[in-house]
């Protein structure tokens, strides 16, 4: 019945975000951020450092790559952004899952993001903020799977997507400094869980490493 559920609340997500997906022209900031993703990638590093851009690169790469599959429509254009948007719904329900809450609170949060008219307006938005949406709720998840089940897995999953976050929207950093104080908080608090913070602590400093250039 939950997996029922979640398929019907995933099609709904995706009813809601693709209607009149492509019915209004380009705004302002997607019209930027097209014109800025059909530079070559190099001239893209260097403008946003130029030009002060206050986002990184990540969602540009992608939405250059994206056009050369999908064409310059406003309508392949914000396809990736509602992809985005769609994942996030049952990866919301997956982590409500992980942390022990009952599947109908899971589904509930699920349910409530699929019809939030902020997630829906995001997801139907050429920008970056469906994306960071979706990597920040991926990287969350892998932080409760490493610092509790550990795998290398896990932790390279965790290190890999985190990096791929703080690249889409510098607002990740807010993300990992929260899931910094919850691992490092129980591992305070909880004597059994001190032998997570040693590897956790260890994804930090191979994140800032590879954050750093």
């Amino acid at each position: 019945m939950p997996r029922l559920g979640l398929i019907c609340i995933i099609l709904l997500a995706f009813a809601l975000r693709v209607f009149q997906l492509s019915t209004q022209e380009l705004r302002g900031d997607e019209a930027f951020g097209y014109f800025f993703s059909l530079r070559p990638l190099i001239d893209i590093v260097h403008a946003t450092l130029a030009l002060r851009e206050p986002h990184p690169v990540a969602s540009y790469f992608l939405e250059k790559g994206w056009l050369a599959l999908a064409g310059h429509s406003e309508f392949a254009l914000r396809f990736a952004s509602l992809w985005f948007g769609i994942l996030a719904v049952p990866l919301l329900y997956t982590l409500g899952r992980r942390l022990r809450l009952p599947a109908s609170a899971a589904l509930l949060a699920a349910g409530l993001m699929a019809i939030s008219p902020y997630a829906v307006w995001h997801s139907q938005d050429a920008r970056m903020y469906s994306m960071s949406l979706r990597l920040t709720l991926a990287s969350t998840l892998l932080a409760r799977e490493a610092s509790e089940d550990g795998g290398t897995g896990n932790w390279l999953g965790y290190v890999l997507i985190s990096w791929l976050a703080l690249h889409t929207h510098y607002y990740a950093a807010i993300v990992i400094l929260a899931q910094n104080i919850f691992v490092l908080g129980c591992a305070w608090l909880y004597p059994e869980r001190r032998r997570h913070a040693r590897p956790w602590l260890l994804s930090q400093l191979a994140l800032g490493l590879l954050y750093l250039p």
